[in-house]
């Protein structure tokens, strides 16, 4: 690519929002993506200037280029036969119509039926609202949670929201379990080394709590968590953290899913029950480079598994009963 053509597809962030902040200039974007064909992976039918611009109901042309030409190069590709809508545009038509900047959905302490996996007592759902602002949580009512660092107690999870778009289009069981898939796509791409936000590279540092003691329905004092061992992640672009528990990095290796599925546990929405039943021991193995052995153990039957310095598994030994 020459200095130019970089030139044309390297926008600010201040420019980028300027570019796109006009109803006309948008209105530009959403008509080219409703002209996209399914059966192309990359856009190939090209609309040319003066279709685009009736199609859109505006009869001064110069007034329409002059909102089109910002779009050029970055959000729109133009050819000799018009224009077409590049995948850039594509993403922020998708944002506007997931509702991501303009909409939001609140949920204020809905009730959930599945008891708190630490004390049994009554959990709730909240999203939006004043203790979790933009994040989904579930919480307990009736003890301290899994971990702090939340600014309130009970917290048992906390999450990205689903997009407005995809919460209103699924009752709540549909949307926890849609949630499920998506926190696990995330910590799969963290542990991966690719940031599920900017997909930049990330920087992973095991946390072990060397004076952890959890008593019933109280975190550690040392560290604040339920969780012996966690990994924390960070994106070394847009400095997005994401603290993992060391159980949840099993998760991406496809032979312990097998284990859990064995023994009636489901791998995602059982996450606090895998840490509180079935890890039995978690040891240091190696400091540099670091090891981390893990046991889990279900019915007589064992899993040994290491993970390394960024919470990949490394190896992996199952002992049936």
């Amino acid at each position: 690519m020459t200095s130019d053509e970089e030139q044309e597809h390297e926008l600010t962030p201040d420019r980028a929002f300027a570019v796109l902040g006009h109803e006309t200039r948008l209105a530009i974007l959403f008509e080219l993506w409703k002209q996209r064909r399914p059966d192309e992976h990359v856009p190939q039918h090209p609309i040319a200037f003066s279709e685009l611009r009736k199609s859109l109901g505006m009869r001064d042309g110069s007034q329409f280029n002059y909102h089109l030409k910002p779009l050029l190069g970055r959000f729109v590709h133009q050819s000799a036969d018009g224009y077409i809508l590049r995948r850039e545009g594509e993403r922020v038509v998708s944002a506007i119509l997931a509702g991501a900047f303009t909409d939001e959905v609140v949920f204020e302490t809905f009730p959930n039926d599945k008891p708190c996996e630490i004390c049994g007592g009554q959990t709730v759902f909240e999203c939006n609202t004043d203790l979790t602002r933009g994040y989904f949580a579930i919480r307990c009512t009736e003890c301290e949670g899994a971990f702090g660092g939340t600014g309130f107690d009970g917290a048992l999870s906390l999450t990205d929201s689903l997009s407005p778009v995809g919460t209103r289009s699924r009752d709540p069981e549909e949307f926890y379990r849609a949630l499920d898939v998506m926190v696990k796509h995330q910590i799969m791409s963290a542990v991966e080394g690719v940031c599920p936000d900017c997909t930049g590279t990330t920087s992973a540092t095991p946390h072990v709590c060397e004076d952890h003691h959890v008593e019933p329905g109280r975190r550690c004092e040392s560290c604040d968590t339920i969780f012996e061992v966690q990994y924390v992640i960070v994106c070394d672009v847009c400095q997005q953290m994401f603290g993992i528990p060391s159980n949840r990095c099993l998760l991406t290796e496809p032979r312990v899913l097998v284990f859990l599925d064995d023994h009636g546990y489901d791998p995602w929405y059982d996450w606090l029950l895998i840490e509180l039943e079935l890890v039995q021991r978690q040891t240091v193995r190696s400091e540099d480079p670091f090891e981390l052995e893990m046991v889990l153990e279900a019915d007589g039957d064992r899993l040994v598994a290491t993970l390394d310095e960024k919470g990949a598994v490394s190896t992996l030994n199952r002992v049936p009963r």
